[in-house]
């Protein structure tokens, strides 16, 4: 067993138990607020997608299981949007459709990314000193905590949330990238996430490649 293969391992001991002991049950708490199905993909549409290296040397491994057509298309389609990229000269970020999006679903589900994984829970982070809760963008699609989002104060609202008679509180949990993509963590399970960049700036490093 070489190095690689010991820390995809590791990592996916890690996936494991992020999802047995985190977010399925974080998931199914909040059910009520999440609106996610299959087809819906808003949300891989238009963004930066930030990956570590560990992750994107897993999504490698699923994407040599696809048939050779599709490995063609997703090709071309990291081509077309590093092109874009290269050409890119706005201030503001640079965003793009993913490229493991294909017919409005994900060709890589089983390897996607961790914040693929958490997306649609409400989460929190330190923002100097004060928790600062961070609503998924699809609220104001009419998604995910709609039903309990204030378009005014731009808030969670506790009134709303009484008025739906739901039982569980809409809850942000610990579970930002700064969290759960912690070196610290991984160690005793034989890996390290390693850089993180755009999704479409590794197909850039020689070192990482889908094929």
């Amino acid at each position: 067993m070489n190095d690689l293969t010991k820390e995809i391992s590791g990592y996916k001991i890690y996936l494991q138990l992020l999802e047995e002991r985190l977010l399925t049950k974080y998931f199914e708490n909040q059910k009520d607020y999440i609106f996610c199905k299959k087809g819906c993909a808003d949300c891989c549409k238009h963004g930066e997608y930030p990956t570590t290296k560990i992750e994107l040397q897993y999504i490698a491994l699923g994407f040599v299981q696809l048939p050779k057509d599709l490995q063609q298309e997703i090709l071309m389609k990291i081509n077309e949007i590093a092109e874009r990229k290269r050409n890119y000269t706005a201030k503001v970020p640079f965003t793009y459709e993913c490229p493991f999006l294909v017919n409005n679903v994900c060709c890589l589900y089983d390897y996607r990314m961790i914040i693929c994984r958490t997306h649609g829970l409400m989460f929190f982070m330190d923002n100097n000193g004060k928790n600062e809760n961070k609503i998924p963008a699809c609220v104001h699609l009419g998604l995910n905590y709609s039903n309990v989002y204030d378009k005014e104060t731009n808030m969670i609202s506790s009134d709303m949330w009484q008025k739906t008679g739901i039982k569980n509180p809409p809850l942000a949990y610990n579970i930002s990238q700064k969290v759960l993509l912690n070196n610290i963590m991984t160690e005793p399970l034989g890996f390290e996430f390693g850089e993180t960049k755009a999704l479409i700036d590794w197909f850039y490093d020689a070192d990482v490649q889908l094929k």
